[in-house]
């Protein structure tokens, strides 16, 4: 369904979930629908929510689990939206 991508912080070579589309809106008005890792998948390369919050995270250990495709949880629940760094 999706584009061969090769993830810019564990180098894993993974198949995007959605399918990029010659389309000139804001990605989130085309897939409104989707997940944020998955339109990270086509706007930057990283493959799941795991590697998106190693990247950014600098220093700081991210505070979360997550599942074997890497996206974030805690206490259980879902998490969409990694909580802003704390200055």
């Amino acid at each position: 369904m999706g584009i061969q991508r090769q993830c810019p912080k564990c180098k894993k070579v993974y198949t995007t979930e959605l399918e990029p589309k010659a389309d000139s809106r804001m990605i989130q008005d085309i897939y409104p629908d989707a997940e944020p890792y998955q339109r990270e998948q086509l706007q930057t390369g990283y493959c799941s929510d795991k590697c998106i919050d190693e990247a950014l995270s600098g220093t700081r250990e991210p505070q979360y689990t997550y599942d074997e495709r890497g996206r974030r949880f805690e206490n259980g629940e879902r998490k969409l939206f990694a909580d802003p760094p704390e200055d």
